[in-house]
């Protein structure tokens, strides 16, 4: 995930644009960062820093972040979340605090930075996403035999889902009821199958985790019409991560009402 215009938050790495080179940096809060910045050896004017990179000689520096980037376009760019795990952001802090003031010595042009920032964030060695072991905030999605059930991890082994609350008939219509509720991964995917998959991270920022968690538990006990294609539990699990709803299987769904009635089942059965 990368933009220009979102506003970075502590944990971010931030990618900043020189003339002639790329420079990474942690953002720590409060409008400061922690990058590679020259030694007293080189001055901080122009591009005169990209001798930093050449000479092989860096102070870890932490300062606001416009004089890091001195005028130079930036944007939030998080680029390995997709893959690696992110550490906490307490611990990407404070790692990155410590270091200030340390002089690093390149071995290799131009990457360090961005290995700096990397490390920072992801921890060394970096932590593959694991699909048996979410921490709160994620997306988990439940492999059922014929569809997969969404549901948002809260920390403690508990997950918050929308989960079938009955049926009800008016106008003519039959519609189906769904309850937000708060019970045991295990629980709720019984023998099935389940992995962590916030597959919209690379599209959309995430919420802060707390914020999601907070959110998620707010709507506990809640009730609602469900709707395939537009409030299933996929829906649910995005609009807590992201503040939208999104369901890639009501879009196939849907695409498959194109072409079979075999998709009609398939309404019944996405809780």
């Amino acid at each position: 995930m990368a933009s220009f215009f979102e506003e970075p938050e502590p944990g971010d790495m931030i990618e900043i644009f020189h003339i002639g080179y790329k420079d990474w940096a942690i953002y720590v809060g409060d409008g400061y960062v922690i990058h590679l910045a020259p030694s007293n050896r080189f001055p901080r004017i122009g591009s005169s820093k990209m001798f930093m990179f050449l000479s092989g000689e860096a102070v870890v520096t932490k300062e606001p972040l416009k004089m890091a980037a001195w005028g130079c376009l930036r944007r939030v760019n998080n680029c390995l979340d997709h893959e690696f795990r992110p550490q906490s952001v307490n611990q990407i802090i404070s790692s990155a605090e410590k270091m200030v003031g340390d002089t690093k010595t390149y071995k290799v042009i131009f990457d360090n930075s961005e290995r700096f920032a990397t490390t920072l964030r992801y921890g060394w060695p970096r932590c593959k996403m694991s699909g048996s072991d979410p921490i709160p905030g994620d997306m988990i999605e439940i492999h059922r035999p014929v569809y997969k059930h969404w549901v948002i991890y809260v920390g403690d082994g508990h997950v918050v889902h929308v989960s079938y609350a009955g049926s009800g008939y008016f106008g003519g219509n039959t519609f189906i009821m769904v309850k937000v509720k708060c019970e045991r991964l295990q629980d709720v995917a019984g023998n099935d199958g389940y992995s962590v998959n916030n597959y919209l991270d690379n599209k959309y920022r995430p919420r802060p985790t707390d914020k999601i968690v907070n959110l998620a538990r707010k709507e506990i006990d809640k009730t609602w019409k469900y709707n395939v294609f537009t409030s299933n539990c996929e829906h649910f699990a995005t609009k807590m991560r992201y503040s939208r709803s999104q369901s890639k299987q009501s879009e196939d769904a849907m695409r498959l009402m194109g072409v079979t009635t075999m998709a009609l089942p398939l309404a019944l059965v996405i809780l």
